[in-house]
């Protein structure tokens, strides 16, 4: 049998022994070992439920990780490894640690703890020293809260600049989630370009401590890296009592309930731009399904203010709008969505479906037939057209507001009464 042969090293010595096996070309050329910095991104929170959430960063090495945690800031005495299958978490460029066990409504505190680790075979490997990050806090959702707040921002197709003005903005809102509505790069070509835009938005982050709900758009199914997605945008627990599945989430905060569905592509599965990779039309109605489900669960069920979010609008008033399944040009709506999804939001008494897409902001009011308010997102040019969607549920009313970040303005600002039960 052959024996386990380990090493721990120093930083510096780590750094030497590593530097000439990932030393960049250009680098080797000057006679320069540089090594990437070890934490290469911000912490970002995704996928909270009343027990759980997630915690993914990036790293410039090879490593491990863990996160510590806790209810009092001083005192981080809890540890979450993110374990699958038995083995602790570790990558060469994505960690993704899921915390469980925690209470709702309850403000927590945690770091991450990464550490370089190059395996040299199966029986040896170099450790380097673990890295803190610093402590930031966030907090469980749940019913037992008077107060509900959402931010949605979409549109934001890998902009630096404007990222960096809506992180900006955000940080002002301090809203308890940002639902980020779709089409957040414009293709997935590459690692860096997911890197950039999702775990160090506008050179930054804003998910440290307010958590992202990720909300697919077309272009997020881009790109040979696009399955890839998953590393930097975590998927949602499948067994969480919310229901959340895949994609497809309810978050329960205080009196209101945000859900997100997944629109899928913008062009019928048959057209040759997807080379028969596509099966977004079978998808959709899944969802269906799984929306009611949803929509009858406790958490939803007794929330007096329910949202919904999709990226493509659902609904178009244009007798002429394409909506998604023409052998031609583009989606302006998604008609087999709006089929399937709208008569179970004016059954369910859902008050408003938020959505993007069209790059430009547009107001559909309730109407005898469809109860339920579309309101879509603007653009993605800091000239023009960029909003943020922002609202608060409490007490009897939901009232949500349409400020444009490009003239610092308010768009509009409409009030909600609580469901009829």
């Amino acid at each position: 049998m052959q024996s386990t042969m380990t090493c721990t090293l120093d930083r510096r010595l780590f750094l030497g022994t590593l530097g000439a096996t990932f030393a960049t070309p250009a680098l080797l050329a000057q006679g320069t070992a540089t090594m990437p910095a070890l934490v290469d991104s911000p912490p970002s929170l995704q996928c909270p439920t009343r027990n759980a959430i997630t915690v993914v960063w990036v790293v410039g090495q090879p490593a491990a990780g863990f996160i510590q945690y806790g209810t009092d800031k001083d005192n981080l005495d809890q540890t979450a490894y993110g374990d699958v299958f038995g083995q602790k978490a570790y990558h060469q460029r994505f960690l993704q640690i899921r915390i469980e066990g925690l209470q709702p409504n309850t403000r927590y505190f945690y770091r991450t703890v990464t550490r370089a680790f190059r395996f040299n075979n199966s029986y040896s490997f170099v450790q380097g020293e673990p890295e803190y990050g610093d402590v930031f806090s966030f907090e469980t959702p749940g019913e037992n809260k008077a107060v509900g707040t959402f931010a949605v921002i979409n549109d934001t197709h890998n902009n630096a600049p404007l990222l960096k003005a809506l992180g900006d903005r955000l940080r002002t809102l301090k809203m308890d989630y940002t639902v980020w509505n779709g089409d957040l790069v414009g293709g997935y070509d590459n690692e860096k370009v997911a890197v950039d835009t999702i775990l160090r938005p506008g050179g930054e982050g804003f998910a440290m401590e307010k958590p992202i709900l990720f909300v697919p758009g077309n272009h997020d199914y881009r790109g040979e890296w696009a399955r890839n997605l998953p590393h930097c945008l975590a998927t949602w627990d499948y067994s969480t009592p919310e229901l959340s599945r895949g994609r497809n989430f309810v978050v329960r905060n205080g009196p209101l309930a945000l859900i997100g569905l997944d629109t899928g592509e913008d062009k019928p599965d048959n057209r040759e731009e997807w080379a028969g990779l596509a099966l977004f039309e079978p998808y959709r109605i899944r969802q269906r399904d799984w929306l009611e489900q949803v929509l009858q669960s406790e958490p939803v069920a007794s929330a007096p203010f329910v949202i919904a979010c999709c990226h493509i609008p659902i609904f178009d008033s244009r007798p002429n709008a394409n909506g998604g399944d023409l052998p031609t040009g583009y989606a302006s709506f998604q008609r087999q969505a709006g089929a399937l999804w709208g008569p179970l939001l004016t059954k369910y008494g859902v008050q408003g479906m938020i959505c993007a897409h069209t790059h430009q902001f547009r107001y559909d009011p309730p109407t005898e037939n469809r109860t339920w308010a579309q309101i879509v997102g603007g653009g993605n040019n800091l000239e023009r057209g960029v909003t943020i969607i922002h609202g608060k549920a409490e007490g009897d009313k939901l009232e949500i507001v349409v400020d444009s970040v490009s003239q610092n303005e308010e768009l509009g600002r409409w009030a909600f009464s609580p469901r009829r039960k």
